[in-house]
């Protein structure tokens, strides 16, 4: 939506910053690509179907790349985990594994 944005604060550099206000939202229920390009990803909801879940992360095309965002879950509770300050992706969001979960949700710009 051109010309749609709001203001967040950032955090880590202690200064508000200019972000679109329309996030796009994709579910996985399995492990492969997320989005291509560059993006921030700003929220991951994801709901165990059992305990020892866990989901992790690559900026990459293809999975090969080495994992830059994990999470590890002991029991079968839903998760919603906001990044501030989003976590900037320059290849594309690669979900390189997704054990012991139902479906994984994603909030991008």
């Amino acid at each position: 939506m051109p010309g749609a944005y709001g203001w967040v604060w950032n955090h880590y550099f202690n200064k508000w910053e200019r972000v679109p206000a329309c996030v796009t939202t994709i579910r996985l229920t399995d492990a492969g690509p997320v989005v291509g390009g560059p993006h921030k990803l700003h929220w991951i909801s994801c709901n165990p179907a059992a305990g020892l879940s866990e989901w992790q992360l690559s900026d990459d095309t293809d999975g090969e790349s080495a994992v830059v965002l994990e999470h590890f879950h002991t029991e079968r509770e839903s998760h919603n985990t906001n990044l501030v300050p989003p976590k900037q992706f320059t290849t594309g969001i690669w979900l390189k594994a997704l054990d012991q979960m139902t479906s994984i949700t994603f909030g991008y710009v």
